[in-house]
């Protein structure tokens, strides 16, 4: 009898524990949902659609300000390599055409290379729900470029014999030797401003996934760039200070005591689209974003609206798509703490534009004749030196060579790996490195003439095609003369590319969340 009694004593004992560890509330992990309505907190969407917000009374929080300072170090190479013209028979044609030739881009020219260090401020403001205002204002401390020698390409280069792979037809001499530096170049490019907004929010409703837009304004108020040489000891050419004397023909008449300037002289609007959905410990995301930028009246890059020869007026169209993986393997929410892997691609289109291209410093400080005499902005009627009636440059509007040239649409395909840790309620880091491949593109490729133009009688300049008799004096117009156009670096078998370029990023940035 006792035995038995407890038996029953160890049974009810056990039996009474039981229940009240199923009846009596526990303290919920950070895992589980808050309420039956709400997401699980594993839900939470990602920083890479993150918007601070305002006015929340589902979390208490009225107000939410985020603060960011980071640093970014990038370096870009690329060799830099020019056409070259041969004709069937090698040196010349055997048969006397001057038309049955080839090109090719076997000519080395120079080793490129980029070093930027720019340190990033940004400030987001939440407006109201998922809305938020935010500022950007990049600092860039050191910008320097230089040109060197390319397996033994110096020696090619440097010749004033007239068998330089650079040079001029004007005189024979380089349009420029290595190696070449540029001044190094710091201050502000530009202050961008703009919103972002999540249209629908994991978090809030998680039925549907988080999708975040952004608009974003980039009003340019550095000083624009003007091409320099660091052998100038910072002045810098003044492209309209040359002179013309029969003996030595076109050449400089000085330079200007005047910084080599930062910004790219430009307005841009940029918008993008991102889209993201968590399960549980991955959230794999996508998007596009696009960006157009306008060149300001007075800086290098020219204004040219109007002009109908100009076949390319305005700087590249840029568009990407971006597609990645974001990790939360850990996170904690009730002291607020997480820890994110970012695996991103990227894959941006630079359409065909106006440029500050590698090549932007070397030919905009040249002495070379053919690059500092001026153009026509348009032609008209006039007389040869036969007195026979020609097509003529009107020089009452001129067009000077300021180091920006006609870049070929191109590709940018790479990825990054992102780091991120929040370590409380009001500070958290992140930091990575990214690599990316620049397909290789003509970094000067004006066309002499705009076909879609058809100019007037005596207005055709060199865009012509026989057709000369008394009825039409001046030919056949084949379209508008491009005042953009240098045959020296324009033409095929005389244009410079860019190929095997890479860039590679560092940074790291750190946010405090008020």
């Amino acid at each position: 009898m006792q035995s038995g009694s407890i038996t029953r004593k160890i049974a009810a004992a056990a039996f009474a524990s039981a229940a009240i560890a199923v009846f009596t509330p526990s303290r919920a992990r950070a895992e589980e949902p808050i309420k039956a309505t709400e997401p699980t907190l594993m839900a939470e969407p990602g920083e890479v659609v993150e918007v601070v917000d305002a006015f929340d009374e589902k979390n208490n929080d009225p107000f939410d300000l985020n603060l960011s300072v980071g640093f970014h170090q990038s370096w870009t190479t690329g060799n830099i390599k020019r056409e070259s013209a041969i004709a069937p028979g090698g040196n010349g044609d055997p048969y006397g055409n001057a038309d049955s030739r080839f090109t090719h881009n076997i000519e080395n020219i120079a080793k490129y290379r980029q070093s930027q260090s720019v340190l990033n401020m940004r400030a987001d403001v939440g407006i109201y729900h998922d809305l938020a205002l935010f500022l950007r204002v990049p600092v860039i401390i050191a910008d320097d470029r230089s040109l060197d020698d390319l397996d033994g390409s110096s020696a090619a280069v440097n010749k004033t014999d007239g068998t330089s792979r650079v040079a001029d037809p004007a005189n024979g001499k380089p349009m420029f030797q290595l190696p070449f530096s540029s001044p190094t170049r710091s201050g502000i490019d530009y202050v961008a401003a703009g919103f972002r907004w999540s249209i629908f929010n994991q978090h809030r409703d998680h039925t549907k996934p988080t999708w975040t837009i952004e608009l974003e304004g980039r009003f340019g108020v550095g000083d624009p760039l003007r091409a320099c040489s660091a052998a100038n000891g910072g002045n810098c050419p003044n492209p309209s200070a040359v002179n013309y004397d029969a003996t030595n023909g076109w050449a400089r008449t000085g330079t200007s005591p005047v910084s080599a300037g930062i910004s790219r002289g430009t307005n841009a609007v940029k918008f993008g689209s991102l889209t993201s959905q968590r399960y549980r410990y991955v959230e794999p995301y996508g998007g596009f974003w696009f960006m157009a930028e306008f060149q300001k009246r007075g800086t290098a890059m020219g204004d040219f609206s109007g002009v109908d020869g100009v076949i390319t007026n305005h700087p590249p169209l840029q568009g990407g798509l971006i597609g990645g993986l974001m990790v939360h393997p850990w996170e904690n929410r009730e002291v607020f703490q997480r820890f994110s892997l970012d695996l991103r691609f990227n894959a941006t289109y630079v359409s065909q534009g106006r440029d500050y291209t590698p090549l932007f410093d070397a030919l905009g400080t040249s002495n070379a004749p053919s690059l500092i005499a001026p153009n026509p902005q348009n032609y008209k009627q006039g007389v040869d030196a036969a007195g026979k009636p020609a097509s003529v440059g009107d020089y009452s509007n001129k067009v000077y060579f300021t180091g920006v040239t006609d870049a070929e649409a191109h590709a940018i395909v790479g990825g990054s790996l992102g780091l991120l840790v929040q370590a409380n309620e009001y500070l958290k880091f992140n930091g990575g490195f990214g690599w990316h491949y620049i397909q290789a593109y003509d970094v000067s490729s004006a066309d002499a003439c705009n076909p879609d133009f058809t100019p007037g009688p005596g207005q055709a300049g060199r865009c012509t095609a026989g057709g000369v008799s008394v009825a039409t004096p001046f030919g056949n117009a084949t379209g508008a003369p491009n005042p953009n156009h240098r045959p020296a670096i324009d033409l095929p078998g005389n244009r410079f590319r860019v190929t095997e370029s890479f860039t590679y990023t560092l940074w790291i940035n750190a946010t405090l969340m008020i």
